[in-house]
């Protein structure tokens, strides 16, 4: 294989794919990036060995078609330092030796392993595509991958999962750590498939780190049963997915609720900021939401110190004192981007639901003892 490059473009393809690598393989050949030039464009391919694949296509010329496995850090530490805007030419003889040279003074050979050895990469249908807004796709994801169970504290692997229900209106996703639940709502046109799917949270971090959130560009997505693929920037990501049904969750946001508040979300969220500074490592103590009248009010009596405050908040229905964990709180309101919230409380042993006015999102934390 031989083929040639520039350097800026070729290496941003490369710091791509090299996301998804993780250090620590049993299978060392997944700490390289496989480099395909066998047919008419170059490929750069990747693995996490677990989850994700990831295949992303590198400008440069072919001039000797050919694959080739090479450590991709290491390829990495070489192509940096190169000299800026110049074209480097990586060849690979049939005795994995590689040759990287950059003009007529820089040259450089390391040892390719052997590419035979690399799993191979998952096969996509794409008969049947859902096209989603890049920007659109990013919110979903915002306000999801932070509540799956990250840790398996709760030892179900379905928490460990994000849920999509995707039918011919709507893109429904949900997450849940035993703690909160997220649920994100969003229109969708030209779909004619249902899927319900749980996709693993942490490949779906990567995807949201990876995707920029372009309004005026599309992701396609491809959904089979065994994986699901994201097609976006001349990438494709491809996660498996986890085989089960997803947890019922409507009857806990149908409670009846005995209180509602509108608030303003910044006020409340910067209250929570000010309050968070006493809150030392270790010390659990709750923030006490006292609501009554035309207001709430923010107590929090910590190891450090108190604190205490009061918000303008339009109420309904009954007056009550409250307690949750103000750093899950904040967790919530940190990716909310609206002016005004609605807080639901069916009681003070009851689970906060947090809405919109258009009800896109809805937000379940469980209270704590006072």
């Amino acid at each position: 294989m031989k083929i040639e490059f520039k350097k800026e473009e070729f290496l941003e393809s490369l710091q791509i794919v090299n996301k998804i690598i993780k250090k620590g393989n049993i299978y060392k050949i997944l700490d390289c990036v496989l480099i395909d030039a066998s047919k008419e464009n170059i490929y750069l391919i990747a693995q996490d060995g677990k989850e994700i694949n990831i295949k992303k296509e590198a400008e440069g010329e072919i001039k000797e078609k050919g694959k080739a496995a090479i450590d991709c850090n290491y390829l990495l530490e070489i192509i940096r330092p190169m000299p800026d805007d110049s074209f480097i030419e990586l060849e690979v003889k049939e005795n994995k030796e590689c040759k990287i040279t950059c003009g007529s003074n820089i040259v450089k050979n390391i040892q390719a392993k052997d590419d035979s050895t690399y799993p191979n990469s998952v096969n996509v249908n794409k008969e049947n595509v859902l096209i989603l807004n890049e920007l659109k796709l990013k919110k979903i994801l915002e306000k999801t991958i932070y509540y799956y169970d990250r840790t398996g504290d709760t030892g179900n692997i379905i928490l460990k999962g994000i849920y999509f229900d995707i039918n011919k209106e709507n893109f429904t996703a949900k997450s849940m750590d035993g703690y909160i639940i997220s649920i994100i709502n969003e229109k969708i046109i030209g779909n004619d498939k249902v899927y319900k799917k749980i996709i693993p949270g942490s490949a779906l971090e990567e995807l949201y780190r990876l995707i920029k959130g372009e309004v005026n560009k599309d992701v396609y997505i491809y959904i089979n049963d065994k994986n699901i693929s994201f097609e976006f920037n001349n990438t494709l990501f491809t996660s498996i997915i986890i085989p089960n049904s997803y947890i019922e969750t409507d009857r806990i946001f149908n409670l009846e609720y005995s209180t509602k508040v509108i608030l303003n979300k910044t006020n409340f969220y910067d209250s929570l900021r000010r309050s968070i500074p006493l809150l030392r490592e270790n010390d659990n103590k709750p923030v006490i939401f006292d609501i009554k009248d035309e207001k709430i009010d923010i107590n929090l009596n910590s190891l450090s110190g108190d604190s205490h405050e009061e918000l303008e908040a339009k109420k309904t229905g009954k007056d009550l004192t409250i307690a949750f964990n103000a750093k899950n709180l904040i967790k919530i309101l940190s990716v909310i981007e609206d002016e005004n919230i609605i807080l639901y409380f069916a009681g003070s042993k009851q689970p906060l639901i947090i809405k919109d006015k258009q009800e896109t999102f809805s937000f379940l934390l469980t209270p704590v003892k006072i």
